[in-house]
């Protein structure tokens, strides 16, 4: 008897497995017709080379293309080297709306960063890139040398 329950187990338990597959399939191509959608202007922006210690800033432009409101709930920055904004209020079918993505440009050299848009889109998850050169400043201020007693051609 417990020989014949644990072949019914086994038996029941590979069914589940095997058939779990079919069933996540068939919610995920469930998806809402009338969802918000982006559409983006650009998704990756080049800011070139830039000036160390001059912060520069993108305006990602969308449309919602979907047939609902579109809401940004949230954007995640990768690190405390770039400040984020975002259109807060609902962007309604057809109408525009913006993600914003500051970069300090403390750091001397290439770089690429991403941030990650959260919404109630069809794609809820989107990555926007930026990247650029940034440009060792100059030294400016330098303390200019002084004619004294041991430097004066006398």
């Amino acid at each position: 008897m417990i020989s014949n329950m644990k072949k019914l187990f086994s038996a029941l338990a590979f069914i589940a497995f095997a058939t779990a597959p079919l069933f996540a399939q068939e919610t995920m191509e469930e998806v809402n017709p009338n969802a918000p959608a982006f559409e983006w202007a650009e998704t990756t922006h080049d800011f070139g080379t830039i000036p160390q210690g001059v912060p520069v800033t993108n305006k990602f432009s969308f449309t919602n293309t979907g047939k609902e409101p579109l809401i940004i709930s949230n954007v995640q920055k990768t690190c405390g080297c770039t400040v984020t904004d975002w259109t807060k209020e609902p962007i309604m079918p057809g109408q525009k709306g913006f993600v914003a993505a500051e970069y300090n440009a403390a750091k001397e050299g290439p770089f690429t960063k991403a941030i990650t848009v959260q919404s109630n889109a069809n794609t809820p998850n989107v990555k926007l890139y930026f990247k650029g050169t940034v440009e060792k400043a100059e030294q400016t201020g330098s303390v200019p040398e002084e004619n004294t007693i041991f430097n004066s051609n006398n």
